[in-house]
């Protein structure tokens, strides 16, 4: 496995560790899964933000999209 270092002042290393402690996991783990979350989330936003630009606005009302899926049964 690659590693790699990542610089903490005392005060970020403290919360992180005290969260890290409070979850129940080692200060590693911890930054690990924040940093694989952070960039979930990023990923998720620009799916988003591409969604929203192909978006043509056709909207249907709820009643119309049961009749369409009845039809198609």
């Amino acid at each position: 496995m690659a590693m790699c270092e990542i610089k903490f002042d005392e005060g970020e290393r403290a919360l992180i560790q005290d969260r890290a402690e409070a979850a129940g996991m080692s200060f590693s783990e911890f930054v690990r899964r924040a940093a694989i979350e952070r960039a979930e989330d990023m990923a998720d936003i620009e799916a988003y933000d591409e969604a929203l630009d192909g978006d043509d606005g056709l909207r249907y009302p709820m009643e119309e999209v049961g009749r369409m899926a009845a039809e198609t049964e």
